[in-house]
């Protein structure tokens, strides 16, 4: 937080939520594919925002991606294999 009790961009960063296309933007998968992945588990949760809204935290998707790539030896292609095989 700044000095004078205001929240700056940077301490922000952890309460912005991302909609469903910006999180295709990010990850190479489908809509279709990141839902079977929440619900296998193996990708962040969503968040209910409204009845007919959801997004999910820039974080939690952040610290996913810095997961996947920090796989030891692994090539891009390589993290993201074991995700390709989740049953349809």
């Amino acid at each position: 937080m700044a000095h004078d009790g205001r929240a700056t961009i940077h301490d922000l960063k952890g309460l912005r939520i991302l909609t469903k296309k910006e999180v295709c933007a990010l990850v190479p998968y489908t809509p279709q594919h990141i839902h079977r992945l929440e619900k296998a588990g193996r990708f962040p949760r969503r968040l209910q925002l409204g009845p007919n809204r959801v997004g999910w935290r820039l974080v939690d998707i952040e610290k996913w991606i810095n997961d996947r790539v920090a796989v030891a030896g692994a090539s891009p292609a390589e993290t993201y294999a074991d995700d390709d095989e989740i049953a349809f």
